[in-house]
């Protein structure tokens, strides 16, 4: 968006100005600006309008406006302004990746925008001859704002996506000049040409640049660690990380170097996160359990994606196909059992005859089953998967902590439905002589 609007204002400002009397008598920038709007609007419609553009949209016409005000485009009141407008249209965006990483980042660039221009230079800068100052300003306006945008959204990509990126830096300096220079060029040039029939140049000049951008991305990802896999952290670090992004940008003094605190914090709290020892797919087709070694085992028949889910929110960078995710269960046809860390045996039944068995032997037996039965064990059948929905299973010193996907918590806009008396006969224990229901009985 930000590309769109900054070539099409670009190119309007400089098309005026080359009439001495329209630069004399109108106010090019601002023409401009509305150029650009106008422009950027119209990118959002035709890509789609989908929710990250709205938000970019509005960020930028925010931007935009105050040029027409004849105040700083780039400015933090500027920035809460949209971030207000962005909370009023969709509040739930707070909790977002979106938001939070583009808020983040345009917050960081910003601040270190109004530091620039307040610092005191005693000399000027070493003129430099014309093909290397460009070069130079160029490099390293993309060195320092990927930076900058890195080191802000670092934390929340953390967070959300559990990945981080070193070599973030490296592809963004081969990509951008490419993006900035042919692509984004030739689309607007292309959108002008399109009524008079004299845009298949520049459709081509920008497929053949977004081809070398893609085998840039490509040729980046398959440099060795160039995608670490971190483990999920939970939203007390995140808290932390947020609050010294705040404190750092929206200060200005020296006091902002008092972020250090919340930011060492947060990396202390995120480096020991709370790992359950059980996940359960919210059909219950199956189960992975923290083994000895502290990492997963898998029993059942949980799908790749959500396999892939649990190893990447662990830190692990295992595949779900691994042959070692399945090692340290011991399965039969009727289900596997496993041990934790701790020493407690989790079971997985997948058959009623194997449910009676492990509910005298295992601490907890999960299984896809509805069951009304009695049992010693902890257990979760298919009719507590169906009320809490994906679960996961912390060991604290009460007892297991039931984490459920499907929040049933009583809250003004979300009433908990009462839920029926259990019958006597499914409460009651099981007659004496007998541990469990007969085989024949059971359906």
């Amino acid at each position: 968006m930000v590309l769109a609007a900054g070539t099409i204002f670009w190119l309007v400002r400089a098309l005026l100005a080359l009439s001495q009397t329209l630069a004399l008598r109108l106010p090019v920038k601002k023409i401009a600006a509305l150029a650009a709007m106008a422009g950027s609007v119209a990118y959002c419609v035709f890509s789609g309008a989908e929710v990250a553009t709205v938000r970019s949209l509005i960020m930028t016409l925010v931007m935009l406006g105050a040029i027409l005000v004849d105040r700083p485009a780039l400015s933090m009141r500027n920035l809460a302004l949209a971030a207000m407008i962005v909370l009023l249209r969709e509040p739930e965006a707070l909790l977002g990746p979106s938001f939070q990483m583009s808020f983040g980042a345009v917050a960081a660039l910003i601040a270190f925008a109004e530091r620039w221009e307040e610092r005191g230079r005693l000399q000027p800068p070493p003129a430099l001859p014309w093909p290397l100052r460009p070069l130079w300003i160029a490099a390293s306006g993309i060195i320092v704002t990927t930076l900058l945008a890195t080191a802000a959204t670092a934390p929340f990509g953390a967070y959300h996506f559990q990945t981080f990126n070193p070599f973030g830096l490296l592809g963004n300096a081969l990509a951008l000049p490419f993006v900035s220079l042919f692509v984004m060029p030739a689309a607007v040039f292309g959108v002008l040409a399109y009524p008079f029939g004299l845009d298949a140049p520049a459709w081509w000049l920008m497929g053949m640049a977004s081809e070398v951008v893609l085998k840039l991305a490509h040729w980046v990802a398959t440099i060795d660690h160039s995608t670490l896999v971190l483990a999920a952290f939970g939203p007390a670090a995140l808290g932390c990380f947020a609050a010294a992004l705040l404190w750092a940008t929206l200060w200005t003094t020296k006091l902002r170097l008092l972020a250090i605190l919340p930011l060492v914090t947060g990396v202390a709290v995120a480096a020991k996160p709370d790992k359950p020892a059980i996940l359960i797919e919210r059909d219950g087709s199956g189960i992975a359990v923290r083994g000895r070694d502290g990492l997963l085992v898998i029993a059942g028949k949980p799908s790749r994606f959500v396999m892939q889910q649990w190893l990447t929110a662990d830190g692990d960078g295992r595949q779900p196909d691994d042959p070692s995710l399945r090692k340290g269960a011991a399965c039969d046809a009727r289900g596997c059992v496993m041990t934790t860390k701790e020493g407690h045996s989790i079971a997985y039944a997948q058959d009623r005859l194997a449910i009676i068995e492990d509910c005298r032997r295992a601490d907890v037996v999960v299984t896809p089953i509805p069951w009304t039965a009695t049992c010693r064990a902890r257990l979760i059948d298919r009719m507590a998967l169906l009320r809490d929905g994906a679960t996961a299973l912390v060991k604290t010193r009460s007892g297991w902590q039931n984490l459920a996907a499907q929040d049933t918590g009583e809250r003004p806009w979300s009433r908990r439905r009462p839920q029926p008396a259990p019958t006597p006969a499914s409460t009651a224990p099981p007659p004496p002589g007998e541990d469990a229901p007969d085989a024949e009985r059971l359906p």
